[in-house]
């Protein structure tokens, strides 16, 4: 009777709960995100700078398993979005799960796998298109044959701003730019290149030429959303941390070294928002500590972090904001309710608080547990004592 009425009434299965047991945030969860407006802030603060100077800039989200920082850092990248349309560029990556190949430039080639080339340029028609990339200077004549190249498919859609097919050569420069072939020569010359992106030198030609390409398409940034950082010192030595500590720093310092420094401001900015754990932070601190005494790229990166903020456990306040979200979505409707799904009790907040310690993500499966079972059952109300017994049936 409960599973079919669950079904029916409200989309959900008796005992799993979809929208909270994934592992990972997804952008459909940014519907239940809340507090954290003071960082929020900060944080379009930064969005709000790179549009007005040219600068780029480095910003660390630091937090614990469930705090929130993917759900942030997808936060940012909506805001983005929404409210910095054609002016910032956002995108998200992850060191997770991701495999490499040399050290550094499997980075950048991660970079330009997040980076949807036809949503760049969307409304804009062929020429354009084409103008743009034209106005990238001559030093970067391969970045521009590779920029054609991916953009000279079906030129007539393009003209007509509709939905156009990807031609094989087009398919085969998006391969090349990030990394998932190895070109023969033959292929090398069809695409009007010469050079592999075989050194991280190279694959910095690549970045500069996309960035020239979004300036002159209107941008003024390009966000980077970074997620698991942390992983990085699990997918390589230790020998090969101050490679990526190097070119991070290389990154905000960007363009110095590709001797294009009086052209600097015909670039699109670069921003870095990057999520990582407590346990990577004190890492990446104890790397700086390490260097006081014999050098390296971790202390003059962090001279150039920008802002640093910490995700903390939600007090009881900001805990039971998130619980009135969680019980108020009509995961049927897709919308928020004016008023929770089952009322709850004073301490039934008391108890969730306490449990989890305002552990968001705990807060977030504990109460879905319990609204699931309240909803099979038709409890009329949330309390500690329902809650206590549905948690500790379902191993809470």
């Amino acid at each position: 009777m409960s599973d079919k009425f669950l079904r029916e009434k409200y989309g959900l299965k008796e005992t799993v709960i979809e929208d909270f047991s994934r592992d990972k945030a997804e952008e459909e969860d940014l519907k239940f995100w809340t507090n954290r407006e003071k960082e929020f802030d900060d944080w379009k603060n930064i969005l709000e700078k790179s549009i007005q100077i040219h600068k780029n800039f480095i910003v660390f989200i630091i937090g614990s398993y469930g705090r929130g920082k993917t759900l942030s850092l997808l936060k940012i990248k909506d805001e983005a979005e929404k409210n910095f349309k054609e002016t910032i560029f956002p995108v998200y990556l992850s060191f997770k799960g991701e495999e490499k190949s040399k050290p550094g430039l499997d980075f950048i080639f991660r970079i330009f796998k997040s980076i949807n080339f036809d949503k760049l340029v969307r409304n804009r028609n062929y020429n354009e298109i084409i103008e743009a990339i034209n106005k990238i200077p001559e030093n970067f004549d391969e970045s521009k044959n590779l920029l054609k190249a991916i953009y000279g498919w079906n030129r007539k859609q393009l003209s007509l701003q509709k939905p156009a097919t990807k031609d094989e050569k087009a398919k085969m420069a998006l391969y090349f730019l990030r990394g998932e072939i190895k070109p023969t020569i033959s292929q090398l010359k069809e695409l009007g290149i010469m050079r592999k992106i075989d050194s991280v030198d190279i694959a910095k030609e690549y970045l500069a030429a996309i960035l020239y390409f979004m300036k002159n398409l209107g941008y003024k940034a390009l966000l980077l959303s970074i997620d698991e950082f942390e992983y990085l010192f699990s997918l390589v030595s230790k020998s090969q941390y101050s490679i990526y500590l190097a070119l991070l720093r290389g990154l905000y310092d960007f363009p110095i070294g590709l001797d294009i420094t009086s052209d600097k401001d015909k670039l699109a900015n670069m921003i870095l928002f990057i999520g990582i754990s407590e346990d990577g932070w004190d890492k990446l601190k104890e790397i700086e500590k390490k260097e006081i005494s014999e050098g390296g790229p971790t202390r003059p990166l962090m001279r150039r972090v920008n802002l640093e903020t910490t995700l903390l456990n939600f007090d009881r306040k900001n805990t039971e904001e998130l619980i009135k979200k969680v019980l108020s979505y009509n995961r049927v409707t897709k919308y928020f309710e004016e008023d929770p799904l089952i009322p709850f009790t004073k301490d039934f907040v008391d108890y969730i608080y306490e449990l989890t310690e305002g552990l968001p993500s705990a807060v977030k499966v504990r109460c879905a547990q319990v609204l699931d079972a309240g909803l099979a059952d038709r409890v009329s109300l949330l309390t500690r004592e329902y809650a206590q017994k549905v948690l500790e049936e379902r191993g809470f």
